[in-house]
């Protein structure tokens, strides 16, 4: 008993020792944190290195923490700035200076397989400046891009959760595949960019020069966008991230219909040889009635409707009262010594302009990365995207047509089918439908890192990446096939694979690594599936269980298909410098694509680019004023894609094709032939020059960049048409040649930096010139020359776009001298040709959709804790249509137009009104085809923003890191002559009639939304 008492007060000894030691090793370490110019920095993360012992610097750039030890080791993290690692020493008081991220030399941009310092870069690669739009109510990616990158140009969204158009440098083809190519985390992303939530977007980078897009060869033509998403960091302290923002909308431009008084008088107005009295059609008829003298086919509903008073606004009947936006986002990121971590979950619920434009979306993402061991690093990243657009949105023509003397209902509560008493159906008959519309998308990418042992710099990675995106659109509309009710399932999945194997060798040819080499072998595949299933039903006697039970249709269909494409690809890169100031970059791709034809399938790619980094020698570098002066030269080959079973002979059958062959024979199936052989179909290849000059002046102070290019493409993908003879209406063909030349140029102006105050200021411009210069080959009227695709609109010498239509000069008035097939009210066109007769001959070219130039203006003023950012985007130049009375002779004919609505703004032809700026809407004319042009040229505030964030030191009592507050507003002002809804949708003063047998309007008559946004982003 004795010795075990002993023992214990032994063991209770050594004990106290041990933790008496280890009390007595542990130290208090405090210091300041400052930049380069000395001023102090607050909120700088400090973490001791392999512990989650964490502290931060107060507002005047102080700190105090104990650690372990005079050896543990201190990292400093700080947004903008270099991480540094300092030893805690023997000394009680450090002065730590961090060294600004050098924008102009030192930010690292991702290209293909790989990063590299933009100080090393050799071709035309842009970087968005994703901060300046932090603050903006953006529920997509690109909206983030748009006016910012000179040269890449994203069109605007008028409707809630939809994908912008985006061009690179011009249009390079004429009937190829126009989309860029987007590449997500090195692997090939062909889901919607709506499913990439951007609050998960790290940096976007934008390959626009032929040898910066050739490493990916065969999908390169149209640009390339390099989306990294967020990761972890090594030896970061857990952070926690939350932040929402709720967006108020509104129409940019509020719009109206005619009221009933005002119709009544439009139709008098139209039908003024009835309306008003001879000679001069001023003075009001009193005799004219509307319901006699109008012509409209008045059944007994609609004539109760127009003497009882009706005055129904269609319009705006079929607008959401107050639409919006609401955002919140959740984030978890941080990291050990070998393994780092970001989660995210977000929400985002957008509610749009017109009925049923509805929008949400849920994301998940999963990154994770991990050192196992010191030459294996294996990750993941994955995400998971669900989107909900239910909902049938009315064509909103149909609601501006629609006249205000009729209403939607009949007085026992039911649709009226017909309400005008023509072909104009009631729009609230497939709004009320129920409709679901979900689109999903999963993915995820598993890679291993290998750093081969005993040879150093050697690495092999390989990325397998799956992507798995399904829809389902189902809709039940009991209105449906004249009230006897329709019904609809349609089901649908893509499953894209990939596999890169990637192999690279990073070092130095000599001791004094002077000489730097860089090369990189990939070979990989990618696999695409398809498959969809339809089923539908018509004629219910009950539809209480709607699309979930198409079995009580009397007339069912269904249909189903599918399809899969694959690639293949070699490639091989070479980068080599030398003391950083030659630079030569080399690689050439072998692609292989299943859509072109036997012997065709296989196209090559080289490319190279060379550097000089002229602020490295002697006769510069002993000007400090000059950190980077650099001239690019770069020439590549890039392809472009064709849509699958292209080359081949394609068919398809449906119920449609049904016959019965014979008496008392069964129903047998046909196959109608759809597309036929192209033997000689391959690749689409452009080919281009890129040469810029880089620089960046007084410690980065003033940067930016000037680039000219000459791309031309050959053998351009084209639908050939066919004569009828041939039972299709067009093959897929090689042709031509397109050529885009455009100069760019880009600059960023730090001028003031200082303690409190710091101010950035950003300016890019872009030109675009695009020709075709060459087309079929054929002279088929043996002039000598070259034909042009008359019918097609495309001339040889003259842009895709171009505009070949007549001259409009004025309008003919009462008392004019008249030639036969016009009137009054209607276009006088310029006899060209002057045989006294307007015809196809009196056609020219007035100009070109594209536009002359573009710019865009960014501002960030600071000044301690407030913020204040604006950008300004513009487009200078281009024409596009812009007809009141588009689809004339079919809505706005001479019986339609005085039975159907249209939109107050617009200034056409009366007796009283003769200096109108458009024709009077039924006038008949020589020339039924034409529709006039205006110029879509605008300046507009995209994005303006106003921030507050808190005290460091008052946060941190609440037990936060960071809160921010802000204000901002998007598209709150547009400077524009432009008439209608908006310059850059191109959505004019027309009703937008839909194109037969499509989901999309021509010209949709919908606004641009803009909005004020209230925001908060915490940080734990």
């Amino acid at each position: 008993m004795k010795m075990k008492k002993q023992f214990n007060l032994f063991i209770s000894f050594v004990l106290f020792l041990v933790v008496h030691s280890m009390n007595a090793q542990e130290k208090m370490v405090n210091g300041v944190v400052v930049d380069s110019q000395g001023q102090p920095i607050p909120g700088v993360n400090i973490l001791e290195k392999g512990t989650t012992n964490s502290g931060s610097s107060d507002f005047d750039g102080k700190f105090t923490m104990k650690v372990q030890d005079s050896k543990s080791i201190l990292i400093f993290t700080y947004v903008g700035f270099k991480t540094k690692e300092t030893a805690a020493g023997q000394g009680t008081s450090l002065k730590i200076v961090l060294v600004e991220a050098g924008t102009a030399l030192d930010e690292v941009v991702v290209v293909g397989y790989g990063t590299q310092k933009k100080k090393d870069l050799t071709g035309a690669v842009g970087s968005a400046n994703l901060k300046q739009f932090e603050d903006s109510p953006n529920t997509s990616i690109l909206q983030s891009l748009q006016g910012s990158l000179p040269g890449v140009t994203i069109g605007q969204t008028a409707t809630a959760g939809t994908d912008q158009t985006i061009t690179v440098r011009g249009r390079n083809t004429l009937g190829g595949n126009t989309g860029v190519l987007v590449i997500l985390d090195g692997a090939v992303y062909r889901g919607a960019f709506t499913d990439l939530n951007p609050a998960d977007i790290q940096s976007v980078d934008v390959l626009k020069d032929p040898s910066s897009k050739a490493i990916y060869g065969a999908q390169a033509a149209n640009g390339i966008i390099m989306v990294t998403s967020k990761k972890g960091k090594k030896s970061q302290k857990t952070e926690v991230s939350y932040s929402t923002f709720y967006s108020i909308q509104s129409p940019i431009k509020n719009r109206k219909t005619l009221n009933r008084e005002d119709f009544i008088e439009s139709s008098r107005l139209n039908q003024y040889t009835k309306g008003f009295l001879a000679p001069d059609y001023i003075t009001p008829n009193p005799n004219y009635n509307y319901l006699t003298d109008s012509g409209i086919a008045a059944n007994l509903d609609i004539q109760n409707s127009i003497n009882n008073g009706t005055d129904f606004n269609w319009f705006e009947a079929g607008q959401n009262n107050s639409p919006f936006i609401v955002d919140h986002q959740l984030s978890v990121r941080g990291g050990s010594e070998n393994t780092t971590f970001f989660l995210s979950a977000g929400y985002t619920d957008q509610l749009g302009w017109i009925l049923n434009d509805n929008y949400k979306r849920n994301s998940v993402r999963i990154n994770i990365d991990t050192q196992v061991n010191k030459w294996l690093k294996v990750g993941v990243n994955a995400f998971g995207v669900f989107s909900d657009r239910s909902g049938v949105s009315p064509s909103l023509s149909d609601f501006i047509l629609m006249s205000p003397l009729n209403t939607s209902y009949n007085t026992d509560g039911s649709l009226r089918l017909n309400p005008a008493g023509n072909a104009l159906q009631n729009p609230f008959l497939s709004v009320l439908s129920d409709d679901l519309d979900k689109q999903n998308n999963i993915g995820a990418q598993a890679y291993a890192s290998i750093d081969i042992p005993g040879i150093k710099g050697l690495n092999y990675r390989i990325n397998y990446n799956n992507n798995y995106r399904w829809n389902q659109r189902f809709n039940s509309n009991p209105n449906g096939a004249n009230k006897q009710g329709t019904a609809y399932k349609n089901n649908s999945s893509t499953y894209d694979t990939a596999l890169d194997n990637i192999l690279s060798y990073v070092t130095h040819l000599d001791e004094k690594h002077m000489h730097g080499l860089n090369a990189t072998l990939v070979y990989g595949w990618n696999r695409i599936e398809n498959e969809f299933t339809d089923a539908s039903a018509s004629q219910f006697s009950n539809q209480t269980l709607g699309y979930n039970n198409l079995g009580v249709g009397l007339i069912p269909k269904v249909g189903s298909g599918g399809y899969k494409e694959s690639f293949l690809s070699t490639t091989a890169r070479i980068i080599y410098d030398y003391d950083g100031k030659y630079l030569f970059n080399a690689s050439i791709r072998r692609d292989g694509h299943s859509a072109f034809a036997e012997g065709n399938k296989i196209g090559y790619f080289p490319a190279v680019s060379v550097g000089w980094v002229m602020s490295k020698e002697d006769f510069l570098s002993k000007y400090s004023q000059i950190n980077l002066l650099k001239l690019r030269a770069s020439y590549g080959l890039n392809g472009n894609t064709s849509p699958r079973y292209s080359s081949q002979y394609t068919y398809s059958s449906s119920t449609n094709n049904q016959y019965v062959f014979g008496d008392n024979t069964q129903t047998v199936n046909s196959f109608t032939l759809n597309g036929l052989v192209s033997p000689d179909l391959t690749w689409e290849k452009t080919e281009g020059y890129n040469i810029g000059l880089d620089f960046a002046f007084f410690n980065n102070r003033i940067s930016g960049s000037a680039d000219y290019y000459l791309s031309s493409t050959n053998d351009m993908l084209f639908d050939r048409a066919l004569s009828a003879t041939s039972g299709v209406n067009s093959v897929r063909v090689n042709i031509g040649e397109v050529q885009n030349t455009g100069f760019e140029f880009n600059l960023s102006f730090n001028p003031v930096r200082s303690k409190d105050w710091n101010w950035d200021l950003g300016f890019n411009f872009s030109h675009n010139d695009n020709k075709i210069t060459h087309l079929t080959g054929e002279d088929l009227n043996n002039d000598g020359k070259e034909d042009d695709l008359v019918q097609n609109n495309f001339f040889i010498g003259k842009s895709i776009g171009t505009v070949y239509t007549y001259v409009q000069d004025g309008i003919y008035q009462l008392g004019d001298a008249i030639p036969a097939g016009s009137e009054p009210g209607s276009y006088r066109f310029k006899d060209l040709d002057d045989n006294g007769i307007i015809d196809a001959k009196d056609r020219t070219f007035i100009g070109h959709t594209e536009a002359n130039y573009q710019f865009g203006i960014s501002n960030n003023l600071t000044y301690k804790n407030f913020s204040l950012k604006f950008f300004i985007s513009s487009i200078q130049g281009g024409i596009a249509l812009n007809d009141p009375w588009s689809n004339n002779g079919g809505y706005y004919g001479l019986t339609t137009y005085v039975a159907n609505n249209h939109f107050s703004d617009i200034d056409s032809w009366a007796p009283n009104n003769p200096n109108a700026e458009y024709a009077r809407p039924n006038s008949i004319s020589p020339v039924s085809d034409f529709s006039p042009y205006k110029d879509r040229s605008f300046v507009r505030l995209q994005d303006i923003s106003f921030a507050y964030t808190m005290d460091k030191d008052l946060v941190k009592k609440a037990g936060l890191a960071n809160v921010k507050l802000y204000v901002s507003g998007k598209n709150l002002a547009t400077w524009t002559k432009w008439k209608g809804w908006d310059p850059e949708t191109v959505s004019g003063l027309g009703i937008s009639p839909k194109i037969p047998g499509t989901q999309n309007d021509l010209y949709p008559a919908l606004p641009v939304m803009k909005s004020v946004n209230l925001g908060l982003d915490l940080t734990f």
